[in-house]
């Protein structure tokens, strides 16, 4: 079956149907009736999706009950309505497999919240916080609506030239940047001190960039 991205999911009245989904397991509670409540989310939405693991599933005890925060899965599952708070849709699994592990002693994210100088440390994994991911979907939808206002009014977007020090085929000798009044430089043993320029001695820069019409 073709993967269905969360968002379309929990946004779907077609109860009965059937869907595969993939994506990081963020929490799982097990249940003493035999059963596992197993959050999952793609990135596709803040929410999550609940998927019911029953215990008759082939791989309940050797893999659905040690699932922890951070392992990806695919999932298989009927959707239903959810007689409990929170969701109004769940998917009860058929199949559950594991597509990737990961060790809760080394993993940094856990359910609880953390703090933004934690997460500067771990910054490939702030767009799977709920923080990071409203803010990117916030200048996303900004960004939208910026382009599409000039868009419909004839204009262009152009990528203006980025200063970069990156000396890619000789470029960076073409010319030079400097932050220095070069009629009152600092100078040392007869010449420019560009040690002491805000972009240091690699003063040789290159311009590049692109235009889109």
């Amino acid at each position: 079956m073709r993967r269905t991205r969360i968002v379309e999911v929990l946004n779907s009245e077609q109860i009965g149907a059937r869907y595969t989904v993939m994506g990081w397991v963020r929490t799982r509670r097990d249940s003493k009736g035999g059963f596992s409540f197993v959050e999952v989310n793609d990135g596709s939405c803040l929410s999550g999706l609940q998927i019911i693991a029953d215990q008759g599933l082939a791989n309940y005890e050797g893999e659905v009950l040690k699932l922890q925060t951070g392992c990806s899965i695919q999932a298989v599952g009927t959707l239903s309505e959810s007689p409990g708070k929170g969701q109004k849709v769940e998917l009860k699994a058929e199949s559950i497999q594991v597509m990737g592990w990961a060790d809760p002693d080394v993993y940094p994210l856990q359910k609880k919240r953390h703090s933004f100088e934690f997460l500067r440390t771990i910054a490939h994994l702030r767009p799977r916080t709920n923080t990071f991911g409203a803010v990117a979907r916030v200048r996303n939808a900004m960004a939208h609506a910026i382009h599409t206002f000039f868009q419909e009014r004839g204009f262009i977007y152009l990528h203006t030239p980025i200063i970069t020090g990156s000396d890619c085929e000789g470029a960076g000798e073409m010319f030079k940047v400097t932050t220095f009044d070069l009629n009152r430089a600092p100078e040392k043993d007869g010449e420019i001190d560009f040690s002491r320029d805000f972009f240091g001695a690699a003063a040789n820069l290159t311009v590049s960039g692109q235009l889109e019409a």
